[in-house]
């Protein structure tokens, strides 16, 4: 079965297609779809497909960058463009880089499958290669427990493994190909497309990480060492825990030679309940406050690319339950996770975001009805930060905008000064926490970003005609 990737920014698009054509029937199978270009060389890098569909406009990456290089990537990979009538010189530009064809939308089903006939055709009438045993072999058998086939191996290497002589496992996460070590004669092995374990007599795998030191592997890779090895059935945990350690480079985004941490499964479960408990109450600076510290933590090497990858899962399923969608795709493991971001900060950054909606209740039309995108930034950013020291100064330094104009703009637009809208957030923020907490009134003025106890009395009282205690025992009885 020949597997397929759809890349299109329009979801409708890509389900259309999905669901229309009928993809058995050719000997094709859609194995996973992006909504932009850098997501879809992303899953080319990892997955190797027979054939790509892309749109020419998308985001991040436009189809054209994409197809010049997923052929860098994947040379075999055939690509056709989808692409409307308005982009037909693109389509026709692209055939120049060696995609097989092009579908102008709205296009015809029957058009697709007219093409998986004829790329079905050439693909038979290739000259097969005769190919050498799966470069997969060595790493699917520690997968699968089968301890013969890797002591055959190991005796061939001329490796001995007991307790006197143990091994080392060591990963390396982001090789596009294996590097060859000049002082030892380790087993080398693929665990992935860009991933490669090395097996090595404890006594030599020093000089193996000092012969990396001064390469680009070590400035750009993640380098995992794992446990020794004195028993053969030990070699399936150890290369795990290296390939933990390895991923590491995506927590701290640091690359640089690593050993797996103990894990923190309390600080983590703690973290998680912690996030579930904002979304709960809906209070979105305490849910940016929880994520901040999570980065914080991966940056310091206390959770690996495992926590990640149970964080991302869980705010994904944490957001439907509450009734919002969250418009995102769930991964099938680190490899997708690591492709996908890169960091583990860029990925906090990104759920963050994406969580937006769920805490916009109630002030959904300051945002909506304002068309200048750069207005629109500084909104998002203000409701990220307002309990935050921000002066006008520091917002024009942040938006590349002078300090007169961007108190015009934001007047223009959104109808109040700048100063005015970080008030009324801030004593919105306050009417929250004091009916959901029994914070005292000074420890509620600080969370809301007021930092004088009488300051904060008078300007809520200036908003509401009460003070902040006349407000709670006035909630309090009508509860």
């Amino acid at each position: 079965m020949h597997s397929v990737i759809i890349a299109d920014d329009e979801k409708w698009i890509v389900e259309g297609i999905k669901a229309g054509v009928n993809w058995k029937k050719y000997g094709f199978e859609v194995i996973d779809d992006a909504r932009n270009g850098q997501e879809a060389l992303d899953l080319i890098q990892l997955l190797r497909p027979t054939l790509v569909l892309t749109d020419i406009k998308m985001p991040e990456m436009n189809g054209l960058e994409l197809i010049q290089r997923g052929k860098t990537i994947a040379p075999d990979t055939i690509f056709i463009v989808l692409s409307g009538h308005a982009e037909f010189a693109y389509a026709q530009k692209a055939m120049n880089y060696g995609t097989f064809g092009y579908c102008l939308k709205p296009f015809e089903i029957e058009e697709i499958e007219g093409m998986l006939v004829r790329i079905a055709n050439q693909l038979k009438s290739k000259p097969v290669k005769e190919l050498p045993v799966s470069p997969f072999e060595l790493y699917d058998a520690v997968c699968s427990g089968d301890l013969q086939r890797i002591s055959q191996w190991l005796d061939e290497k001329e490796i001995p493994l007991s307790r006197s002589t143990p091994l080392i496992a060591i990963v390396i996460q982001g090789l596009s190909s294996p590097v060859e070590a000049q002082q030892s004669s380790p087993l080398i092995f693929p665990m992935s497309g860009r991933r490669y374990g090395y097996l090595l007599k404890e006594s030599q795998y020093e000089a193996f990480l000092q012969s990396l030191e001064h390469t680009e592997v070590s400035q750009e890779c993640g380098i995992g060492i794992g446990s020794p090895i004195m028993d053969i059935r030990q070699l399936d945990a150890s290369l795990e825990s290296a390939s933990l350690a390895a991923f590491a480079m995506f927590a701290t985004g640091l690359p640089g030679c690593y050993r797996v941490m103990e894990q923190q499964e309390n600080l983590i479960d703690e973290k998680l309940r912690e996030i579930s408990q904002t979304v709960h109450i809906k209070d979105r600076l305490e849910f940016i406050a929880a994520m901040e510290s999570i980065k914080k933590l991966f940056k310091e090497g206390m959770f690996t690319i495992k926590e990640a990858y149970l964080l991302y899962t869980s705010v994904l399923y944490l957001f439907p339950r509450d009734g919002t969608r969250v418009y995102s795709r769930f991964f099938e493991g680190y490899e997708q996770l690591y492709y996908r971001y890169g960091t583990a900060e860029a990925m906090i950054d990104d759920l963050v975001l994406m969580t937006l909606d769920i805490f916009m209740k109630g002030n959904e039309s300051n945002i909506s009805h304002v068309s200048n995108k750069k207005v629109k930034e500084i909104l998002l950013y203000i409701r990220n930060h307002f309990n935050q020291e921000i002066s006008i100064q520091h917002l024009a330094d942040q938006f590349y905008l002078s300090p007169n104009y961007i108190c015009q703009l934001f007047k223009k637009e959104v109808g109040e000064t700048i100063v005015e809208h970080i008030s009324r957030l801030r004593i919105e923020y306050a009417c929250k926490i004091l009916v959901e907490t029994d914070l005292s009134i000074y420890q509620i003025g600080e969370k809301c970003g007021f930092q004088d106890y009488f300051y904060f009395t008078r300007i809520f009282k200036r908003h509401l005609k009460m003070t902040p205690s006349q407000y709670r025992g006035k909630r309090n009885e009508s509860i």
